[in-house]
């Protein structure tokens, strides 16, 4: 998955002393509920790679409305939130 490509990469970074803030931004949502399950996945393995690398990220998950349903659902779409505290929905 390419999340947790990005979040093992911050990681590794930020072992290093560089601040790292990353971004996954799913793609082509249309409904409230495809994104609700793509952040719940995101967090799972952002939590994952944090607990084996013993660190925490920062880090921010989002959506991009590029399908005119995600348009016409984006009022819904806009009050997705992550569960986890070291995340937070654009």
């Amino acid at each position: 998955m390419q999340a947790r490509a990005v979040f093992e990469a911050a990681a590794e970074v930020q072992k290093q002393g560089i601040k790292v803030k990353p971004e996954i931004m799913i793609p082509l949502v249309g409904f409230k509920k495809e994104l609700d399950l793509q952040v719940e996945l995101v967090n799972r393995v952002a939590q994952e790679v944090m607990a084996a690398k013993k660190i925490k990220l920062t880090y921010l998950v989002g959506t991009m409305i590029e399908v005119p349903r995600g348009a016409l659902t984006a009022d819904e779409i806009a009050h997705t939130r992550s569960s986890s505290a070291s995340a937070r929905t654009t």
